[in-house]
């Protein structure tokens, strides 16, 4: 917004932006919620960081127009789990035996005590119950400020212990990962350093078809997936006009990749101790070292039971995921969880809209405009009234839709250069099924992000081409369930192992790491 007598352009644009983002409230879980189980929205962020770690932080004031740098390799290559590897990650490993000291396994954390608020679940998940192995810091002595450190998660990206859902979700991939080697060193009698090298290329190989073939194929528009990913080894005819991925795109990083916040429920039966009670979002989110007084290591009781994240046959049990759209849960659109480039404290819902600004990112409508172009195809430009809450909506938010409308409508200019963020969250609910999955500006920056990262990037740990079609399981909840021998037998994992064309590879699997023998 242009300066005016009651402030200057920024103070003016964030004054609007956060009148609407206050309204962008739906506060309770509707019972009409998307065809995308929970684990999803996770697995999504896992995906995320893998690709990409901003260090827009910190920067100078003048960061609109700037390429962002990014911090991890950018290549799809589970480096949240891997890190750069034993050999200069060293202490994010864990030794093969007490007579082998070949680093080639993670260290699983123990939960913590019981939380007495809660019962403990009777169907299993406590006895399997583990957390991200965690050191604490604080060890009898103060910081220079005078504060206790708290518990420090040993994985690849901290990140991954932004919350409950999603550290565990870390928690069962290093759990897979140490099976795999397990099974490799008794039945190849492969030395640790070969049973660490097959199993990452197998869960890397397995992690990537998830990716491409289950997640995306949920959330993308079907003909920009097909564009991107219909072809031999997931290679789409769209991918061959991709750059090499050096440098993420804006687009991606701050626009397109924030609309699972949309996503994120209000509330989690996480196991079956809260079948009649569910855990709360907040709850869930103080289960991190991420947050002051973070509530970690995780309680034993608050395991989560992923077989009520992914498809069930019992529907009562099933727990979906919220609808993409501009109405978000309370913790997500209200209460000041981020913080500004300056360090104030705002909301989620605030800073996406806001960092589309202040970073200089096209408007929604200038960018669908783009994708119309490099598809060849009619993607309507959504503007104007188009950009009003949604029929659909309406029915499910009735009063924070008329809310959220009449804010809107106070703010014409909204309507029109509209930030990325948002745009990509009304698109979902116009043209992505009511919400169901993203629309085609949406899809199209998600799926060439993704698609360069898988083809282009060049600057990934694994320097061998993998086999995506040979690596199976090819959905999440297959992925999920190597890390429980009642779903997946040691005999039925190894036939996956043998089936997989990676292994046996000759030569040097690794770019730097030094973590195969040659």
């Amino acid at each position: 917004m242009p300066a005016g007598e009651d402030g200057s352009a920024t103070e003016r644009t964030q004054a609007a932006l956060a009148d609407i983002s206050n309204c962008m409230l739906g506060p309770i879980d509707s019972p009409d919620l998307s065809d995308n189980p929970a684990a999803y929205t996770y697995f999504g962020q896992f995906a995320f960081h893998d690709i990409v770690f901003s260090r827009i932080f910190g920067m100078p004031s003048d960061r609109a127009g700037r390429t962002l740098r990014n911090a991890v390799s950018g290549s799809l290559d589970l480096s949240g789990l891997y890190g750069r590897g034993p050999v200069v990650d060293s202490h994010l490993y864990d030794s093969a035996s007490e007579s082998d000291t070949t680093l080639c396994r993670f260290p699983i954390g123990l939960p913590g005590v019981s939380d007495k608020q809660v019962k403990l679940p009777v169907d299993g998940v406590v006895e399997r119950a583990r957390d991200v192995p965690r050191v604490d810091a604080s060890s009898g002595f103060l910081s220079v400020c005078g504060r206790k450190a708290p518990y420090r998660p040993l994985i690849g990206d901290p990140r991954n212990d932004d919350n409950l859902i999603l550290s565990q979700l870390q928690c069962s991939l290093m759990q897979v990962h140490n099976r795999l080697v397990d099974l490799l060193m008794a039945r190849r009698a492969l030395p640790p350093q070969n049973a660490f090298d097959q199993a990452r290329l197998y869960l890397t190989g397995v992690y990537r078809r998830v990716v491409v073939n289950d997640y995306l194929r949920r959330i993308l528009t079907p003909a920009v997936w097909a564009h991107f990913f219909d072809g031999e080894e997931f290679r789409g005819p769209g991918v061959a006009s991709l750059r090499p991925l050096a440098d993420l795109p804006m687009e991606f990083t701050f626009g397109a990749s924030r609309f699972a916040h949309s996503m994120v429920r209000d509330r989690y039966a996480l196991n079956k101790a809260f079948e009649e009670e569910a855990g709360t979002l907040r709850e869930i989110l103080a289960f991190s070292s991420q947050r002051p007084n973070g509530d970690v290591p995780v309680r034993v009781n608050w395991a989560v039971d992923w077989s009520r994240f992914i498809e069930s046959d019992d529907a009562a049990k099933a727990l979906k995921a919220r609808r993409i759209s501009p109405f978000l849960n309370y913790e997500m659109a209200v209460v000041q969880h981020a913080a500004d480039f300056d360090g104030a404290p705002r909301s989620i819902a605030f800073m996406d809209c806001w960092r589309c600004y202040d970073l200089g990112i096209a408007s929604g409508q200038t960018i669908a405009g783009a994708v119309a172009a490099a598809l060849a195809a009619d993607v309507p430009v959504l503007s104007g009234a188009a950009m009003l809450p949604t029929q659909s909506c309406r029915k499910r938010y009735s009063f924070q839709a008329g809310v959220l409308e009449k804010t809107l409508l106070a703010h014409p200019q909204f309507l029109t250069e509209t930030p990325l963020s948002y745009y990509i969250l009304q698109e979902a609910a116009v043209l992505g099924d009511d919400g169901n999955r993203l629309g085609p500006t949406g899809s199209f920056i998600v799926a060439s992000t993704v698609a360069a990262a898988l083809f282009n990037a060049g600057d990934s740990e694994i320097q061998v081409p993998l086999s995506l079609s040979s690596a199976e399981p090819g959905n999440l909840a297959g992925l999920l369930g190597l890390a429980d021998d009642r779903l997946v037998s040691d005999d039925e994992l190894y036939e996956y192992l043998k089936r997989y064309a990676n292994l046996d590879m000759p030569g040097r699997a690794y770019r730097r790491t030094g973590n195969v023998a040659t």
